[in-house]
C-alpha cells in the first residue's frame, strides 16, 4: 500500500487569492491577465481547484497540462481540475477572464456529482477548445456578472454553475462535429491513453502496458501520438512523470527520496539518474533553484 504525502504544501489557488486581496470567505477567485504578473510561478504546480478560462487576445501561448502542449489562442476555452501538473511556457500576459473554484462552493446546491461528470475537467479530456465569436460573447457575459457580483455569496453558486453547464455546452458541439473515421480513432486513443497516464503513472512506465489495455501494438500507439501530440509514447510518459516530479520537489517539503517512492522509482539513484536525463540537472539542485 502506497504511503500517503501531503501534497499541498504550496497551493497556488490559495496563494493567488491572498495576494491579490481576493475575498477569502468564498471558495472561488477571478483571475486576469494582470493576475499572474507578480506571481512568478515558473515552474510546474499542482492544482487544487477547477479553473474555467476563455483567451480573448494573443496568438499564441504555451500552456502544459501533464506532458500535454496546448497553444492558447484568441478565443480559446481552457479547462484544469484538481491533481492536474500545469505549466505556463513564458509570461502568460494575453487579455482573458479565468474563475478557479473548489467543489465547497456548491455545498448545498447538488452540483458535485454533476462536476465530476464533465471530462474536461480530468486526465484525457479536451481541456483546451476554440470557440465562436458568439461562443465567446455569452461566456464573456457571465464573466461580467462574476466581477459585478463577486462579494454575493449568495449569487456565485449559480453563476458559475451556469458557467459550467455552458462550458459543457461548448464541448457537446465540438465533439458533436463530424470527423473523418480514421482520425476520430486516432484522437480516441490518444485521449484513452492520456488518461490512463494520469491513473497508472506511478506504477507503470512501459509503454507495452499501455498499448494492452488499448489493445493496440506499442509501435502503433507510438505512431499514433507522434501525430496527435508531436511526441512518442515513452517520451510522453517521461514528461509526465518529470512534470510530477518538478511539482512535488517545487511544492512540498517532500525528500527526494519521499518523492522517489511515490512516484515509483525502484530507488533514489534511478530517480535521480532519470531526473537528470530530462531536467540537465539533480533533483536537489532543482528544488534549490
Amino acid at each position: 500500500m502506497q504511503k500517503k504525502f501531503n501534497l499541498e504544501s504550496f497551493n497556488l489557488f490559495e496563494f493567488l487569492k491572498h495576494q491579490n486581496a481576493h475575498n477569502c470567505n468564498l471558495p472561488f477567485f477571478l483571475a486576469d491577465r494582470h493576475t499572474y504578473q507578480n506571481a512568478h510561478v515558473n515552474f510546474p504546480f499542482r492544482t487544487f481547484a477547477y479553473g474555467i478560462g476563455i483567451t480573448y487576445t494573443g496568438k499564441g501561448d504555451v500552456f502544459k497540462i501533464g506532458s500535454t502542449d496546448y497553444l492558447l489562442k484568441a478565443h480559446c476555452l481552457t479547462t484544469v481540475g484538481p491533481g492536474m501538473v500545469c505549466q505556463w511556457a513564458g509570461n502568460y500576459t494575453a487579455e482573458h477572464d479565468t474563475v478557479y473554484f473548489t467543489e465547497e462552493l456548491f455545498e448545498g446546491i447538488q452540483a458535485n456529482p454533476f462536476l465530476h461528470s464533465l471530462p474536461f475537467f480530468f486526465h484525457g479530456g479536451n481541456h483546451v477548445i476554440q470557440l465562436t465569436d458568439e461562443q465567446v460573447k455569452k461566456a464573456k457575459a457571465l464573466f461580467g456578472l462574476l466581477k459585478v457580483l463577486k462579494d454575493e455569496k449568495e449569487a456565485i453558486p449559480g453563476i458559475v454553475y451556469s458557467l459550467l453547464m455552458l462550458t459543457n455546452s461548448f464541448h457537446a458541439i465540438q465533439n458533436g462535429k463530424p470527423k473523418n473515421g480514421r482520425v476520430f480513432r486516432s484522437e480516441e486513443i490518444t485521449h484513452a491513453f492520456r488518461k490512463l497516464v494520469g491513473e497508472h503513472f506511478t506504477r507503470h512506465k512501459e509503454v507495452a502496458y499501455y498499448a494492452a489495455l488499448l489493445n493496440i501494438t506499442p509501435k502503433y500507439l507510438s505512431e499514433v501520438l507522434q501525430v496527435e501530440l508531436g511526441k512518442p509514447a515513452k517520451v510522453f510518459i517521461d514528461e509526465f512523470v518529470m512534470m510530477e516530479a518538478k511539482s512535488l520537489l517545487k511544492q512540498t517539503t517532500m525528500s527526494v527520496q519521499e518523492i522517489c517512492h511515490w512516484l515509483g522509482f525502484e530507488d533514489a539513484s534511478h530517480f535521480t539518474k532519470a531526473f537528470k536525463k530530462m531536467a540537465k540537472t539533480t533533483p536537489t539542485q532543482y528544488r534549490k533553484g
